[in-house]
């Protein structure tokens, strides 16, 4: 879906009982205000549940309306199906406990700066994982989340929002018996495990701002698994908890971690599958993706605009989508890299991100000088995304003894996933002032994975 197939039409559907109480007199005046502003014609409908959102949704919109949903994952993961089949395009108005769908998005917490940062960022087509044919959109698991999910209380959900979540992992981490699964990915050959958990992934968060991969995106066309052997004990389980609130698991020696495009689960058929915060099936279970299907306006990327000289011309750039991946993970990987400064310990590490940061920061200028003719100018990122990269590096500095080597893994992860993006480009096909700019961001990655993998072997 492309921005020409717009309406110019919002449709802003909240959930009566998550409706914050100073806007329940005012008509949510404060939202409507950022969508017409952006000159859309925006309607408001305060709805009882989810079930009543999809059916706004069926009825009331029409293809190129945008639909800005408040509520929690849960509501996301309802009205998914429904997005899709009437190709409308979804803004997350983050309403939820936990939000990991709006954190994915990198979207701010406070509702009027992220329906701001959405409505201004550029439509995007994202994937969707499945289990049973039924959709999630950031994660679904088998085991201890699955059978916490019943035991969390909602006064104290009230009260401690994303905490009640661990509580209740805790409690089912010591009172439930490990499962006997069997585990296929793709064409591999099955494993038989015994385990406490398994996790599968589309989104970067999960469970109330866990991270299980530094580099999972909800644009990869793939699933990422990580799945908890019952021989962990307690503190090692505390490991993991601080791995995934506070790095990765995809070097953990606690944890299996896989990437496929399609997982089976047998065994223990009958027990639950927790998707998006609800129970949504049981095994056994075929997990799928389904690749670029959900529009959303997504943030922290680039808007076209048409380049008007008196006639009404837009200009082209080759793979222009590529290239806007590229100049939103360099920024981004320029933030990661000023948020580990700080907290490693390291002093080749520590120098290493320090420069890297200010070279990739003015790589990506002189790209977005390249485009700028193009109508393609670069949105910010998020400003509170430093400082809480800052915080989890600062924490897993205290949890976990050799964070720095995680750090760096971290660093490894993320700089193979840039350089990929760049190679995935033409450069014979673009304007000079791109190719040179690409080229030099390319030599960058070469330097800065060679640095690394040396200060790596010391750590």
């Amino acid at each position: 879906m492309k921005s020409s197939d717009l309406t110019g039409k919002v449709h802003l559907l909240l959930t009566k009982s998550k409706l914050p109480d100073e806007w329940r007199d005012n008509g949510a005046q404060p939202l409507r205000n950022v969508f017409e502003d952006a000159g859309y014609k925006t309607e408001l409908t305060l709805c009882d549940n989810p079930d009543a959102i999809k059916e706004q949704i069926s009825t009331t919109c029409a293809p190129g309306d945008i639909v800005a949903v408040g509520g929690g994952d849960g509501t996301i993961n309802a009205v998914l199906d429904t997005v899709i089949s009437q190709k409308v395009v979804l803004i997350p108005v983050p309403l939820g406990t936990a939000n990991d769908f709006a954190r994915t998005l990198t979207l701010p917490d406070d509702l009027i700066d992220a329906a701001r940062a959405s409505i201004h960022g550029q439509i995007r087509m994202l994937d969707i994982g499945s289990v049973n044919d039924k959709s999630f959109v950031n994660a679904a698991s088998i085991g201890v989340p699955a059978d916490a999910r019943k035991r969390i209380n909602p006064d104290l959900k009230r009260t401690l929002g994303a905490i009640s979540y661990a509580v209740a992992n805790w409690q089912s981490w010591h009172e439930m018996d490990p499962l006997d699964l069997t585990i296929t990915c793709g064409e591999d050959d099955p494993q038989a495990m015994k385990l406490r958990q398994v996790t599968i992934t589309n989104g970067r968060y999960f469970g109330g701002g866990l991270r299980p991969s530094e580099t999972k995106s909800p644009e990869d066309g793939l699933l990422h698994m990580f799945a908890i052997r019952d021989s962990v004990d307690t503190l090692s389980g505390l490991d993991i908890a601080a791995e995934l609130l506070f790095g990765s698991v995809d070097d953990s020696s606690y944890a299996t971690s896989i990437q496929c495009d399609t997982i089976k689960v047998d065994g223990e058929d009958g027990a639950p599958i927790l998707a998006d915060g609800e129970i949504i099936g049981k095994l056994p279970a075929k997990f799928a993706i389904r690749a670029g299907v959900l529009p959303v306006f997504a943030p922290n990327s680039f808007v076209d605009e048409v380049i008007n000289d008196g006639e009404a011309k837009t200009k082209t750039l080759p793979q222009q989508n590529e290239i806007n991946d590229v100049m939103r993970d360099t920024i981004d990987f320029a933030v990661r890299l000023e948020a580990i400064y700080p907290v490693a310990q390291n002093s080749a590490l520590k120098s290493l991100c320090h420069d890297a940061a200010g070279h990739l920061r003015s790589h990506a200028r002189q790209l977005e000088l390249g485009v700028r003719p193009f109508g393609i100018n670069a949105a910010s990122p998020d400003p509170d995304l430093q400082n809480l990269e800052e915080l989890r590096d600062k924490v897993m500095g205290w949890l976990l003894g050799n964070a720095d080597t995680r750090l760096a893994n971290g660093l490894k992860a993320r700089a193979d996933t840039l350089t990929t993006e760049i190679h995935a480009i033409t450069l014979d096909n673009q304007p000079a002032e791109v190719s040179k700019a690409l080229d030099g961001l390319a030599t960058e990655m070469v330097d800065f994975s060679k640095t690394l993998d040396r200060i790596a072997k010391d750590l």
